[in-house]
């Protein structure tokens, strides 16, 4: 398996296809794995790069703090041990976070953003979330834990249609998810404040709202709209927070041409 030492800590990595470089980067509790329906497709027109962040999946995990700012250096660590210059961005949830934060400390790096469903910074209905999880994580129970993520990130239609394919996703709380590490993400995930540095970010960029998102409604994709300049703003109708997962042809189509017309 690939990795690279980037900052002090071995980061997993991997790369398809051919072509301009697309890097997808994922939410809190999801791997390179969570791309499958994704990858396939973007490899027939691009070279997509996907990656753990560093306390994921198969990325080292320092007992270390974990801020935002941390990733998003892992991120250029990791483009300049590929010698990528630069590259198209595409982030969900927590790794849209990352993805804002690195265009607008590293502009000359991103061809093109697309950020969704994601916050600029942590208020308090997104505070009362995260410290639920938090709460369930200190349990070091990955079912609890489970129990009580699942109903938060899915839609009341993908729960109802979907039963066995959200119970088959249980076993990765206990058999990938290090708690310790993962208790270090949300924690510096609710030190996250993006918003003044919007105005900064120069790239084409897309932003994804989902419209039963549980966590990160519209409201929030408004404010990064807002505050970026020539931003394009698109609701994904009749799905919860995980877009890749509940409209992945819709997605997928959306953020191609999207990056293709800025390619």
């Amino acid at each position: 398996m690939p990795y690279a030492q980037v900052n002090g800590c071995k980061i997993y990595y991997e790369l398809h296809g051919k072509g301009d470089t697309v890097v997808l980067l994922n939410g809190i509790l999801a791997s390179t794995q969570s791309w499958a329906k994704q990858v396939s497709f973007f490899a027939k027109k691009f070279q997509v790069l996907l990656m753990d962040f560093r306390g994921q999946e198969k990325s080292e995990k320092p007992v270390i703090k974990y801020p935002m700012t941390l990733h998003a250096d892992d991120v250029k660590a990791l483009l300049d041990f590929l010698k990528l210059k630069r590259a198209h961005f595409v982030g969900v949830s927590f790794g849209a976070e990352v993805a804002l934060i690195f265009a607008a400390r590293y502009p000359e790096m991103v061809k093109s953003l697309v950020a969704a469903c994601a916050v600029s910074q942590v208020d308090s209905v997104v505070r009362s979330v995260a410290e639920r999880w938090l709460v369930a994580a200190r349990l070091r129970s990955g079912k609890y834990l489970f129990q009580t993520v699942y109903p938060d990130v899915f839609s009341d239609r993908f729960i109802r249609e979907n039963r066995d394919f959200i119970n088959s996703t249980a076993p990765f709380y206990d058999t990938a998810v290090d708690i310790d590490a993962f208790i270090e993400l949300l924690k510096g995930f609710l030190q996250l404040n993006v918003t003044p540095d919007l105005p900064k970010i120069r790239a084409p960029t897309l932003v994804i709202a989902a419209e039963n998102d549980r966590i990160k409604s519209r409201r929030y994709a408004e404010i990064i709209h807002n505050g970026i300049a020539g931003s394009k703003l698109h609701e994904v109708k009749d799905s919860g927070h995980t877009v890749i997962w509940e409209k992945p042809d819709e997605f997928n189509k959306l953020v191609c041409d999207f990056v293709v017309n800025n390619s």
